[in-house]
């Protein structure tokens, strides 16, 4: 396994999220539920924005031009696929072109809980950055669960062999 196969498999499962939450009404997507970015809708558009913040600011180093996104303005499912299928294109392009010097390249964290020499490898960023996000799909499985929904799910052995059986 790589991180690059790390980073389409993430890409995998969060469409599995978006397509579950494009079948819920958009006030059940909405609606304050206590998680940690409150609603399925904002939690969806953290860990979307965690990748958009590494792969487009971080990584080049132009966090400093880094902005939140106001997640009020993502009003439909529809403002949520366009982010990520614009997102998925920019992060592909990056990984397509890594290599291994790219991958062991050292790059500053930037938050302020850190020591401002604080730096980890390319790698290490990538790897957290899909970890993070598969946090935050347990809290939105969780949270399908309460609402007595299935949540999506999709075992990484299967997409492996499925990605495997589409090369052929």
């Amino acid at each position: 396994m790589t991180i690059i196969d790390l980073i389409r498999y993430n890409h995998a499962v969060r469409d599995l999220y978006l397509e579950t939450l494009a079948t819920l009404p958009w006030p059940e997507v909405v609606k304050p539920r206590g998680l940690s970015f409150d609603s399925a809708r904002n939690v969806f558009l953290h860990l979307t924005v965690v990748e958009d913040r590494w792969v487009n600011y971080i990584l080049p180093n132009r966090f400093a031009v880094w902005e939140d996104p106001d997640f009020n303005s993502y009003t439909d499912v529809e403002s949520l696929k366009r982010y990520v299928e614009a997102l998925k294109k920019s992060t592909e392009t990056l990984i397509q072109n890594l290599t291994p010097e790219d991958l062991s390249r050292k790059v500053t964290l930037p938050w302020a809980n850190y020591k401002p020499s604080t730096q980890v490898t390319v790698e290490t960023a990538l790897t957290h950055m899909v970890l993070e996000d598969m946090i935050h799909y347990g809290e939105l499985s969780a949270m399908l669960w309460q609402m007595n929904l299935e949540a999506p799910y999709l075992a990484y052995c299967r997409y492996k062999l499925a990605q495997e059986a589409g090369s052929r």
